[in-house]
């Protein structure tokens, strides 16, 4: 709506979005498509948390410890299962589809839990 409304009033409304290791991604991308290049793939890593926590565990390592010390550095998000469960990836994901062009909502980004079921509900006291 709000691009719709700036696009109709002749002017511009101007963003940017961190997706991937906080590298600027949506001016890049815009400029791609001014320019008439075609997109066909978008790769990268999309979670810093995630490939973090990836490349430090080890086996016999604890992941609860692993994803301990990568909030505690700072790295995820404030709610680690926000990271784990997938919806940071998919929010990122959804970002880069609609500046693609694509129709697609946040339930359409097919996502897998590292959140075990028992804590995806949980709430601090």
């Amino acid at each position: 709506a709000i691009l719709a409304a700036a696009r109709s009033g002749g002017s511009q409304f101007l963003y940017e979005a961190t997706v991937g290791a906080g590298l600027p991604i949506i001016a890049p991308l815009q400029t791609l498509l001014r320019a008439g290049d075609k997109v066909e793939a978008v790769e990268g890593i999309f979670s810093g948390t995630l490939s973090y926590i990836f490349n430090t565990w080890k086996p016999g390592m604890k992941f609860s410890d692993v994803v301990a010390d990568a909030k505690a550095k700072g790295f995820t998000e404030p709610d680690p299962r926000d990271d784990l469960s997938g919806t940071d990836v998919a929010r990122k994901v959804t970002i880069l589809a609609r500046e693609l062009g694509l129709q697609l909502e946040l339930d359409d980004v097919p996502v897998k839990s590292l959140v075990p079921a028992s804590l995806q509900d949980w709430q601090p006291s």
